[in-house]
């Protein structure tokens, strides 16, 4: 069974809470509850083991029972929930009339209960025990469906990959690119060759990662194969999802040496069998691939066994699981196939052979299928597989029921990843079916979703909040490949995800036959309410399962349906997305609704009454028009998140503020913020706010902002440029937050950063800092891997940007992604083998010098060239940019040492050099991007291409002695740094005379003029003499007896 539990996880800490109240003591429920209790503690138990078992090993009878024991927690939870809610308000809505109901219900439940135990007879009955032993004993045996271990593994039949492995390699398609990259991260070079590195001696594992069916297995295999010549030993060692070691040990030692086969091992343990192998392979150089390990517990193990022996050894590892990767590996994440090697591979299945081609009818309806498989091979050939002896007219009907065909391997391959899911996974799995197909999901969101939902459970011992145990849940489903995370390249600080196609349709298939969530869609702009009772009574209920979650999606009726069983009494999540529903059913009417979700609602939503819904925990409204948002929202006590973005109203009530136990708050579109009461949201943990306008508001902002202290992430945009005195008070807020993980502050205009920044102190967990609108003139010093550990995502902006700042940013642990902006930068830099180790993305204003080893998961690189030489001055303070070419001779990058590199931008900076010049540095740089052996993509900008020098001007500006004439009234109000930038331009600069007109001006301001000169003389780097000539002088303002030139 894939679900099963409903809301058993949750129920059982709930009745828990109700023993200890008096309320529940002094009606005498305290029996009941207890009972119930023993016996959800035993149901519990076996639905785990039950949901590990797929339906088809499954009888009707257990199916049956599964599903009426979670039906039956629901509708207990809903009574706990309202019970507690009641009793929560003071006992003032609790009567005798609450303790009769609550007792009826319970003993309608224990009957039930009983009645489902009778129908539940698999187990033999435990006997011989102590009473109270016996009695628990003979719960379990009732509650206990077969166990899923043994039998999932013997009952599944031959893993569809096995084939995979008798492939030739002229069979694949697209696998030359995979293949050859493959190759490099192993570094394949022999133990005499004189120039190889001392890292190339040493033992390097390279980890395989990706969804199921993407080709892991064949690309390890192909590699093997090839390479397996330039070894003494290797080993091709499939493992599998419940390994035997000793019997994979056993392989593999016989696979190594054949005179292992004549040796008796059927009593060696795992100690055993690793001491073997590290003897044999001390002094060989060996390659084994490991193949589809799925925990980290059996991939430790085989790592321990297998020796590092500086024989240039290597492992390959294949995995769909993320979590199983350690630190020591390298890891390649193997990509779809591309658009044209899908069509190859799906040609060549239909016909045999890769040169023929379809007509245009089948080449269409082709091309939706192909689209649909989403680039993994597998499901690719599966497909075809089906179309090869089809009339190519049945080949759209193929495609309206694409992924659920019989004998469909990719369906079993991510069947078969989902029962090894654990029982908590699986409904958080399922509830992302609601969304339509191919859609970018809000990570954060969803799991405040599973949070209102009763997903997410801190277990006895664990500490933190529930978002903390969301978010490894999220990070599970991505390690398994479940989910896809996505890297958004205009918002890198946007966490979002999608679901491939094939998991989307299994998931949506698994909810549709266990009523997990009952959804209302149509590819049809309109449908009749006919077909849509038709299609409700042919696929939504299941003979008495009740609606527990609608989604209407993609889809226009004229009313939500209101004739499945008790609908409005039970229904707990009710999503609408890109819909439009003529008669809307009052929201208040879905009583014990824990979750309304309404995006791109096509007419406007009422919330009148919006109160009512006391068990409301997730509340979201986006893009969709509502009529007012009433004061009453402040009744909603077990409101935990609220989300309103875009709909249409100019103010954020301030009735919001009252919402003590919202965790997470999410406005935007709004023009007016309750700002000063703020503060009362003690309970939050995530604040995102776009966009904040006014300068009152703002300053309320930043101050409340420091009573929120379970703060963890703060978003906000604001309109107000961050001026030194609100700077102040955001980092005196700051210091208060010491839960922060995240910070993402956006303002406008470019404020210079306030030493005050030095002052925070921010707490160890920070994992993201974004600061945009503030420039720095020295980084914090907090900005360091002892302060910050865990920083990933750093964007920030600086005027000059030094060395030491990149290297300290290079020591940052975790770093995997880096914006940094600067007026000045060194000219170039070269990145150390053991710097930067985990970035992926970089965006720097320099260019970089990778040696061999550098930067090895760097995927995407942004960086700037400087073309020429140029000097300039901001705020009174002179800068000068040097030439790249100064620094990195012959523009040599070392871009081929980036091994997993994926994307280049350069921006060449053309201030300071000619036409010609800038040309030569674009056709250098660009040739080092195509010879890649990646292939990466580029682009190439050109940034203050107006500054673009004649060629007349270059020879000008590398004269060393110029003659130049200016007016004082011209140059009275110019800063030092004007005068030193001015002659820095001139590079090779020995000797300059300046004419100083007069005319109109004070001695004092001529004295200025020529004491700015002289000083910029004295600072250039060649120390030119300087000869100053005044002109006009007897039209001074006020006239003096001086001499008209000095020379110095």
């Amino acid at each position: 069974m894939e679900l099963a539990l409903g809301a058993m996880a949750g129920l059982a800490p709930k009745l828990g809470e109700l023993l200890t109240a008096e309320y529940v003591v002094q009606k005498g429920l305290k029996p009941d509850i207890e009972s119930l209790s023993k016996e959800l503690v035993m149901m519990k138990a076996s639905l785990e083991d039950s949901s590990r078992v797929p339906p088809d090993q499954l009888s009707e009878v257990e199916k049956h029972w599964a599903r009426q024991v979670r039906e039956l927690s629901y509708d207990m939870e809903d009574v706990v929930d309202d019970f507690i809610l009641r009793v929560a308000n003071g006992g003032k809505s609790a009567t005798a009339t609450d303790a009769n109901v609550f007792k009826k219900i319970l003993g309608k439940a224990t009957a039930a209960v009983k009645k489902v135990k009778h129908r539940h007879q698999i187990s033999d009955k435990i006997k011989d025990i102590k009473k109270l032993s016996n009695e628990l004993a003979e719960l379990r045996a009732k509650y206990t469906v077969r166990g899923a271990g043994a039998d999932l593994a013997a009952n599944t039949g031959i893993d569809p990959r096995v084939i995979n492995l008798y492939k030739k390699e002229s069979d694949l398609v697209g696998i030359e690119e995979s293949r050859d990259k493959l190759i490099r991260m192993l570094s394949i070079r022999t133990k005499d060759d004189a120039h190889a590195h001392v890292s190339h001696q040493s033992l390097k594992i390279v980890s395989i990662v990706g969804v199921g069916g993407l080709g892991k297995t064949t690309l390890a295999k192909t590699v093997h194969d090839m390479l397996k010549k330039q070894f003494v030993c290797s080993t091709f060692i499939s493992v599998g999802r419940t390994p035997s070691l000793t019997r994979t040990f056993e392989k593999m030692l016989v696979d190594l040496d054949e005179n292992y086969s004549q040796v008796n091992m059927s009593r060696w343990d795992e100690e055993r069998f690793s001491n073997e192998l590290h003897k044999f392979l001390q002094q060989k150089r060996y390659f084994i691939v490991v193949d589809d390990i799925w925990d980290v517990g059996t991939w430790e193990v085989i790592r321990y066994a297998l020796k590092d022996n500086n024989c240039g050894s290597r492992i390959i590892m294949t995995t769909r699981n993320f979590e199983v990767i350690t630190k020591v590996e390298e890891i390649y994440r193997l990509k779809p196939l591309s658009d044209g090697n899908s069509k190859k591979l799906f040609n060549k299945r239909i016909h045999g052979q890769e040169g023929e081609t379809l007509d245009d009818i089948s080449t269409e309806v082709s091309s939706k299928i192909i689209d649909k498989c989403g680039g993994v091979p597998l499901a690719i050939i599966a497909i075809a597989s089906l179309l090869v002896d089809r009339p190519c007219d049945d080949w759209l009907k193929v495609y309206d029921s694409i992924g659920f065909g019989k004998g469909d391997n990719t369906t079993k391959i991510m069947s078969y990843s989902y029962y090894d899911l654990p029982s908590y996974l699986k409904p958080c799995l399922l509830q992302l079916s609601i969304f339509p197909e191919d859609l970018t999901i809000d990570t954060r969101c969803v799991i405040w979703v599973w949070i209102a939902e009763g997903f997410v459970h801190l277990d006895e011992k664990e500490e933190g909040s529930l978002f903390d145990v969301g978010e490894r849940y999220f990070k599970e489903l991505v390690n398994r490949s479940m989910i896809q995370p996505i890297d958004d390249k205009y918002s890198r600080f946007i966490q979002q995800f999608k679901i491939h196609d094939i998991v989307f349709d299994l998931i949506r298939e698994l909810s549709k036959d266990e009523n997990f969530i009952s959804i209302l869609s149509s590819r049809e702009q309109h449908a009749s309410l006919d077909n849509l009772r038709s299609e409700k009574k042919t696929s939504m209920t299941r003979s008495n399962s009740k609606v527990r979650r609608l989604a209407l999606r993609n889809h226009h009726v004229q009313q939500i349906p209101d004739d499945t069983i008790d609908m409005q009494e039970v229904l707990r999540s009710l999503n609408i997305i890109n819909s439009e529903v003529e008669i809307m059913t009052p929201l208040h009417s879905f009583r014990v609704c824990r979750v309304l979700y309404i995006e791109n609602s096509y007419v406007p939503i009422s919330l009148k009454h919006i109160g009512r819904l006391l068990h409301l925990k997730y509340l979201d409204i986006s893009f969709t028009a509502v009529d007012e948002v009433p004061k009453e929202l402040g009744h909603l006590k077990s409101l935990q998140s609220l989300v309103l973005i875009n709909i249409g109203l100019d103010e954020l009530p301030p009735t919001v503020c009252s919402l003590t136990q919202l965790m997470c708050l999410v406005a935007q579109g709004f023009k007016r913020f309750p700002a000063n009461r703020m503060g009362n949201l003690t309970s939050l943990e995530e604040l995102r706010l776009k966009t904040v306008i006014g300068r009152s508001t703002t300053e309320d902002l930043v101050v409340e902002l420091g009573k929120l202290t379970r703060l963890r992430m703060v978003r906000m945009t604001l309109a107000e440029e961050l001026d030194e005195s609100l700077q102040k008070a955001l980092v005196r807020s700051l210091c208060s937050l010491r839960e922060l993980q995240e910070l993402v502050l956006s303002s406008s205009g470019s404020q210079q950063g306030a030493t005050v920044w030095e002052d925070w102190e921010p707490p160890m967990q920070l994992r993201r800092l974004l600061v945009g609108g503030i420039f720095f003139w020295q980084l914090p010093g907090w900005i360091n891997r002892s302060r910050v550990p865990h920083l990933i995502f750093l964007s920030l902006e600086k005027f000059a940007v030094e060395v030491q700042d990149l290297d300290n940013l290079a020591r940052l642990p975790e770093l995997s992604y880096l914006e940094l902006d600067g007026f000045v930068w060194p000219p170039g830099y070269t990145v150390g083998t053991d710097d930067f180790k985990n970035l992926r993305f970089c965006d720097v204003g320099t260019t970089l010098k990778f040696p061999m080893g550098a930067m090895p998961r760097l995927e995407e690189l942004q960086f700037g060239v400087f073309a020429g030489y140029w000097s300039w001055q901001v705020n009174g303070v002179p800068f000068e940019q040097f030439p790249t070419k100064d620094i990195i001779e012959d523009l040599d990058l070392g871009l081929h040492n980036l091994l997993s590199l994926e994307k280049v931008t350069v921006r060449v900076i053309c201030s300071g050099a000619t036409a010609v010049e800038v040309q030569e540095v674009e056709a250098v740089v660009t040739s080092a991007v195509e010879n890649h052996p990646n292939r990466p993509t580029i682009q190439v900008h050109r940034m203050l291409e107006r500054l673009i020098l004649s060629d007349e001007h270059r020879v000008a500006l590398l004269q060393q002695h110029i003659q130049q004439r200016y007016h004082v009234l011209w140059l009275k109000d110019e800063p030092d740094a004007w005068f030193i930038a001015h002659l820095r331009s001139y590079r090779l600069l020995q000797k300059a005379v300046i004419s100083i007109d007069c005319a109109g001006a004070s001695l004092c301001e001529v004295e200025k003029v020529e004491a700015a000169f002289r000083h910029a003389a004295e600072v250039h780097r060649n120390h030119p003499t300087i000869q100053l000539i005044r002109t006009n002088t007897d039209e001074m303002v006020s006239s003096s007896n001086h001499p008209d030139t000095e020379s110095f």
